[in-house]
């Protein structure tokens, strides 16, 4: 389908398309050659570049960044004293060099170069209409504030209509903004132009002078810019650190509790049959010895799992690749989990033919039984569990999706970070330490895969994990690497 046309591109080309046959006039003006004898025209010209060139900074409100070329002091010099031609072809010349340096798109190089040109030649025409002279007199005054008036306000409100309309608010309430912003920061720049030319009657070499001020506003401006970026960066890490602090400190708070509880668990049971010892029946005995059994297991899962954060902290996390079918691993995960469920119907699929991939079996193995745990332990009872194993480019996907509430959309982008858990009360209600979704983005990014949240919602939630036929760099299947 055609792009639709819309009114700043029409708009831009009639700028651009009116900028150049200004240019094609004053490209054919006779006086061109006489400008081009004098060295104050060339001083002049490179001045004039080097204000295109380098912009000054200006920060607005909103923290929008706003760029004026010190270039308008010079380009009307040039209007005053060697005509609008010349002015013209020196302005087009610097703004498209300044373009190009910048990498500007084409268009913009265009719409510059017309702005430009219709901005001068329209302040030309009033200067000269006015009776202004090559050399700076009293009665020039008039026509100078004159030309500079219409310098000022073609060039702002050319500019603007296409700033304006592209906001989408109010054009007439944008130009009357910007106009008094532009009014505040060029029209001093403007104010110098006379006195740039009686400087360059009295010594051409006084020119540059009226250049160290400038030089001073963009160097001030620059340097604030780089301390205000600094500082943001600063108050960024700082508000990251406090965030870290606070997080590692509920991470103990958390691991505090969940070590004491199995283990609080184990002790009670063994403290109940050392003292009632043979008065303490022997199904009785069992199910203490089986539950201390279960409470030893759960407390091994949660020293393991810190170890493993601290390996894969260091980059020190072994890799183990054998060939791996990913219908069998998803299969043996929902078997071991499946004494879990609660009441739960698991949905297992995957097409015949799904090719194996060169991994670590282990580590996917971690990687979907915490999804499919965390599955089991946020949905309701007797909702379904569905996990998907789908082709892909160069890989396999493997989605586990549940029934349950969903995350909160203010904690999604956070559900991977370490430490962080949804329900940071006391009176959760799903136990864990916040490192579970943590420790699988990192043996995914270790395997060259990657885990995302594809979907949550309130009828569910579900991740995504991309797995590569073969990690990055590997060469065989039977190849052990380590990181």
């Amino acid at each position: 389908m055609a792009r639709k046309v819309r009114f700043v591109d029409v708009y831009v080309l009639l700028v651009a398309s009116a900028g150049a046959v200004v240019v094609v006039w004053a490209g054919g003006r006779t006086d061109l050659r006489d400008a081009a004898s004098s060295r104050g025209f060339w001083l002049f010209a490179l001045l004039l570049l080097l204000g295109e060139v380098f912009p000054i900074a200006i920060p607005r409100k909103g923290g929008e960044i706003e760029y004026l070329t010190a270039s308008t002091t010079f380009a009307i010099a040039m209007l005053m004293a060697y005509g609008p031609a010349a002015a013209i072809l020196v302005q087009v010349s610097a703004s498209i060099i300044a373009d190009l340096v910048q990498r500007k798109s084409a268009w913009k190089v265009a719409f510059n170069v017309g702005q430009y040109a219709l901005s001068l030649g329209v302040a030309g025409v009033v200067y000269q209409a006015a009776g202004g002279t090559a050399a700076v007199h009293a009665s020039s005054l008039p026509a100078f504030l004159a030309a500079g008036a219409v310098f000022f306000i073609a060039n702002v409100i050319l500019t603007d209509i296409v700033l304006g309309v592209t906001s989408g608010g109010s054009l007439a309430d944008f130009i009357g903004h910007d106009l008094l912003f532009q009014a505040q920061t060029t029209l001093p720049l403007l104010a110098l132009a006379p006195v740039v030319i009686a400087i360059m009657d009295e010594s051409l070499w006084l020119v540059p002078l009226v250049v160290a001020p400038e030089v001073a506003v963009w160097w001030g401006t620059h340097l604030a810019l780089e301390n205000a970026r600094l500082a943001e960066e600063l108050g960024g890490s700082l508000e990251q650190m406090t965030e870290l602090a606070r997080a590692k400190d509920d991470f103990v708070a958390v691991v505090s509790h969940e070590l004491r509880t199995p283990l609080t668990s184990i002790q009670g049971y063994v403290k109940t049959m050392l003292q009632l010892e043979e008065d303490l029946p022997p199904d009785q005995r069992k199910t203490f010895l089986e539950a201390a059994d279960r409470q030893s297991d759960r407390l091994r899962r949660l020293i393991e799992q810190l170890l493993v954060v601290a390996r894969l902290e260091s980059d020190v996390e072994p890799i183990a690749l054998s060939l791996v079918s990913i219908p069998r691993l998803a299969s043996d995960v929902v078997d071991e989990l499946r004494p879990q469920a609660r009441g739960h119907v698991f949905d297992l699929r995957s097409p015949a033919g799904l090719p194996s991939l060169l991994t670590d079996e282990a580590k996917v193995h971690q990687i979907l039984s915490n999804l499919v745990e965390n599955a089991l332990k946020y949905a309701p009872a007797d909702t379904r569990i569905s996990v998907h194993a789908e082709p892909a480019v160069r890989g396999v996907v493997v989605s586990v999706a549940d029934e349950g509430p969903g995350i909160p959309e203010d904690a999604q982008e956070r559900i991977f970070e370490r430490f962080f858990q949804v329900d940071q009360s006391a009176t959760r209600r799903v136990g864990g330490t916040g490192l579970g979704l943590y420790i699988c983005t990192k043996m995914a990014a270790a395997l060259g895969a990657r885990l995302w949240l594809a979907r949550s919602a309130e009828g569910g939630s579900e991740f995504s994990l991309f797995l590569p036929e073969r990690p990055p760099g590997s060469e065989g299947p039977a190849e052990a690497v380590s990181r």
